[in-house]
């Protein structure tokens, strides 16, 4: 299932991110 697989993903690297960089474009890619 790709979307299972990009949620698990998109929160990995939010989970991994000290800067929130990442955690701003995975939300900007759910939304656009």
């Amino acid at each position: 299932n790709l979307e299972f697989r990009l949620k698990k993903q998109g929160a990995a690297v939010a989970a991994e991110s000290s800067t929130g960089t990442w955690t701003t474009v995975w939300t900007d890619g759910l939304t656009s």
